[in-house]
């Protein structure tokens, strides 16, 4: 296969004004996962550790209310489908409900996350996404470089590599609204240099991982925890495929489910699971760097992701709580 260019010609996009209806504490991101389970195993994953029993596919009625929610409290926002450890494109729906997510949160950027292992294979393709609703297909190449390629030119829609991002190329991380649409064709873990693998991209799902094939990845587990601020829990709301909260992308199995709410209680019950004593309680031992004290989850989690030392909150929006009634 003849090797094909990446997108040369990238028109100025303009940035649409963001919308906060909670002010500074309002979701940078918001993480959904349409699957729990994964059709591929990874050494540095923890997808192949779910019993076949528990997979699952988001129901239409979470998907709904999950995006009715995200509407109201943070209506211009990046949202990843991406699945905590799910693979999205394996749900049936996925292409049909990106139209109702569009209709629902008219100027969100809708961020794709996949292995493309379903694209290799024509279940989904690129335009059909791209058309129905999503802004960004950011894909893992778990396959030939050129023959991604070829699927992303045949889309007719903007692509490059993400190691050779051409000049003026939009970047998946910046938030342009509803109105960009490109594909990035980035390189899996497997083949990521040694460097990279030392750099703390890689979380470790809380220590759920199998350990034997994670010594590949130069992934052990972690005896000590970090004494180091995380802000994850401060700008990312998570929502399971069952419509839990959970408190942050790191559960893969899903530890935390049944703490912090379900997107079915609405957007009440998002305030009670986002500003609740438990959440906070989260936020406050993370910001005085005690991750120790979060034994089943912060403890055991090696990831330091850029600037997760900055103070996104003030103190004082850290030292109240809303139990659903009032602030205490």
């Amino acid at each position: 296969m003849n090797k094909i260019k990446p997108t040369i010609y990238w028109p100025k996009l303009k940035s649409i004004k963001r919308i906060k209806p909670l002010g500074n504490t309002s979701p940078w991101a918001w993480i959904i996962e349409p699957s729990f389970g994964c059709n591929i195993k990874c050494g540095h994953c923890c997808a192949e550790l779910i019993p076949e029993e528990k997979k699952m596919f988001m129901s239409r009625e979470t998907w709904v209310s999950t995006f009715e929610i995200l509407n109201a409290v943070s209506p211009t926002v990046r949202v990843d489908i991406c699945g905590i450890v799910g693979e999205p494109t394996l749900h049936p729906h996925l292409t049909e409900w990106l139209s109702i997510a569009r209709k629902l949160a008219p100027l969100i950027q809708i961020q794709i996350t996949t292995n493309g292992t379903t694209l290799l294979k024509g279940k989904v393709n690129y335009k059909s996404l791209l058309d129905a609703g999503a802004n960004i297909v950011y894909t893992d190449q778990y396959g030939p470089h050129a023959t991604f390629e070829k699927l992303a030119f045949d889309s007719g829609y903007p692509f490059y590599q993400y190691y050779n991002k051409p000049r003026d190329a939009w970047s998946p991380w910046t938030f342009y609204g509803p109105h960009l649409k490109m594909i990035v064709l980035q390189e899996h873990p497997g083949t990521w240099p040694k460097s990279r693998l030392k750099s703390g991209l890689l979380g470790n799902w809380y220590g759920h991982l199998n350990w034997e094939r994670a010594k590949r990845f130069g992934m052990t587990p972690v005896t000590k925890p970090l004494v180091r601020r995380c802000n994850q829990p401060f700008l990312y709301v998570n929502v399971a495929s069952d419509g839990h909260y959970l408190m942050c992308c790191q559960d893969g199995m899903h530890t935390t489910a049944g703490q912090y709410g379900n997107v079915s209680e609405g957007v009440e019950g998002f305030r009670k699971f986002w500003y609740g004593e438990r959440m906070q309680r989260v936020r406050g031992h993370l910001r005085n760097k005690d991750r120790a004290a979060l034994v089943d989850s912060c403890a055991k989690c090696p990831v330091t992701p850029s600037r997760c030392d900055y103070k996104h909150w003030t103190d004082k929006q850290l030292s109240v709580y809303w139990n659903g009634k009032e602030w205490l």
